[in-house]
């Protein structure tokens, strides 16, 4: 499928309900502001960026609950942005207190928007419904923790799910795993920052014919208009774009994230193309766009590689473990393998518990067949 077969039509579907916003078919465009760990573990800090965000008018803001507890195994490593310092240090430095979320989602109900959040793990989940948010993100690399996809169907929250780094088969898995759950996808490529020629927008249109569910776009792109303006216009119902109070601040997140002035600008754009038919059709007539549209996903973006090897999950053991041992729910932990290699699949995580060891195997080892079928 070439990007000139990209229409602005798509199969009829379920418009999904955030709080008092509807997002699909007939309504404007949710638009998403992505603090990230661009809060530089401040609280204040974190109100700023609401404060530009509203400024802004988007509808939303999300944060990010990681915990070094559940991302990756400790010791281990994931080299393209941090070298040799361990990844879970990483992950504790942008850790933030539970007590932030309910803070959080008040200050911005406060200021006319909605909260949602990401986690990793269940952890980070409990936290972010204890915290009351208005909905759950699940991020790309996340996609693949069936289990935690079904205890979010458990919650009765609205869910969008970034698609980065993942086959249509693994997205339909991960919406079999949701359940009834209101569900909305993002298309996303998993490359920080993306190149504007690597966004490859027309999977926009691709899982509007795939799937009955609203479909918008995750932008890790550094132009504030380009790639969401285009992804409007050919029918994204979600935007989301990561932003900062200044690009050039210390940090994982600021140097490929918007700046206030430009975060303004995006949401214009967006506002602009919904209102004004004759601006919509010059967007979409651009010759320029077919580099956006790009090609529809087969498998991993060549962009996307860096980031996918180290962000595999995998089912991992939490303490040593003897021959005869049964596995519980306390003994195992899903992660990201960093610089390992993952096992089995976290799908297969309620087999393992209450399996029986037949291998030795030692803590923060990748579980794997081997340590459950005994074949001689």
């Amino acid at each position: 499928m070439q990007s000139d077969n990209i229409s602005t039509n798509s199969n009829p579907y379920n418009p999904i309900n955030i709080a008092d916003i509807s997002i699909g078919i007939g309504s404007a465009c949710f638009v998403i502001a992505e603090i990230g760990s661009n809060h530089d573990g401040e609280l204040w800090r974190a109100k700023q960026l609401i404060d530009i965000a509203a400024t802004a008018q988007c509808d939303a803001v999300k944060i990010q609950i990681p915990l070094a507890a559940e991302c990756y195994p400790p010791r281990t490593k994931y080299g393209v942005f941090y070298g040799d310092e361990e990844i879970s240090e990483v992950i504790r430095r942008n850790e933030i207190p539970n007590e932030w979320v309910p803070e959080l989602k008040k200050y911005a109900h406060d200021h006319g928007m909605l909260l949602g959040a990401s986690a990793d793990g269940f952890i980070g989940l409990q936290a972010m419904i204890q915290g009351g948010v208005d909905f759950i993100k699940i991020p790309s690399f996340t996609i693949s923790h069936i289990p935690l996809m079904r205890e979010v169907a458990l919650q009765g929250l609205p869910v969008l799910i970034s698609t980065g780094v993942h086959t249509l088969g693994q997205v339909e898995e991960a919406l079999v795993a949701l359940g009834k759950s209101q569900v909305g996808l993002l298309h996303c490529v998993s490359a920080y920052p993306t190149e504007v020629n690597e966004v490859h927008l027309s999977n926009i249109h691709l899982y509007k014919q795939a799937f009955s569910v609203p479909v918008g776009f995750s932008d890790h792109s550094i132009n504030p208009t380009l790639a969401p303006g285009l992804a409007v216009a050919i029918g994204a119902d979600i935007v989301e774009k990561h932003f900062t109070y200044d690009r050039s601040a210390k940090g994982t997140d600021h140097f490929f994230a918007i700046e206030p002035d430009e975060l303004v600008d995006m949401v214009d754009q967006i506002r602009k193309i919904e209102d004004d038919d004759e601006y919509k059709h010059r967007i979409l007539n651009d010759p320029d766009k077919d580099k956006l549209l790009g090609h529809i996903r087969m498998g991993i973006y060549d962009a996307e590689l860096p980031f996918h090897k180290p962000t595999r999950t995998g089912i991992y053991f939490l303490r040593d473990v003897e021959v005869g041992e049964i596995l519980n729910e306390n003994d195992v932990r899903v992660f990201r393998c960093a610089d390992t290699e993952p096992g089995l699949h976290p799908r297969y995580l309620d087999v393992v518990v209450g399996a029986r060891i037949v291998r030795n195997a030692k803590q923060y080892e990748s579980l794997s067949w081997i340590h459950l079928i005994d074949r001689e």
